[in-house]
């Protein structure tokens, strides 16, 4: 885990999708950050393509904040696709909103922000996608930010 000291960033927290939570400063406390270059081979429907424990020390709880780039194709139909992110099971905020339409002929990047409020413990967050058919991912990133609430 890459950390970093003394920064301050404005983050709006998203508790639903209708409601938007004004932006405020949250510290840092750190950052994993997870990729891949192996093209691997997916069904239709939602593939796990990262798992990552995230630690909240903090008392009064933390934002999981998660920026996620993956890479797609797809090998049936074109269609919607999309990336989404869970904690704990929960759709992180905003939702999984679709990336596009996947190609069969080539490979599309999508990118995604999500965060969610967590209270102190330890949490499981996801990065996943969301194929209309079979299909590949070949590069991928997704960076997992834990600030102090």
């Amino acid at each position: 885990m890459r950390k970093v000291f003394n920064v301050g960033i404005a983050l709006a927290v998203t508790l639903s999708a209708a409601q938007a939570v004004p932006a405020r400063l949250h510290k840092l406390v750190g950052t994993a950050i997870a990729s891949n270059g192996i093209v691997t081979a997916v069904p239709a429907g939602t593939t796990i393509i990262d798992s990552q424990t995230i630690k909240c020390a903090a008392t009064t709880g933390c934002i999981v904040d998660v920026s996620a780039m993956v890479q797609v194709i797809a090998n049936g139909s074109a269609g919607g696709w999309q990336i989404c992110i869970l904690v704990d099971g929960n759709q992180a905020g905003p939702g999984c909103p679709v990336q596009g339409t996947v190609p069969t002929s080539n490979y599309v990047v999508g990118n995604m922000r999500a965060n969610m409020a967590v209270a102190t413990g330890n949490h499981q967050v996801q990065t996943e996608i969301v194929m209309p058919s079979n299909g590949n991912y070949a590069a991928w990133q997704a960076e997992y930010s834990v600030y102090k609430n």
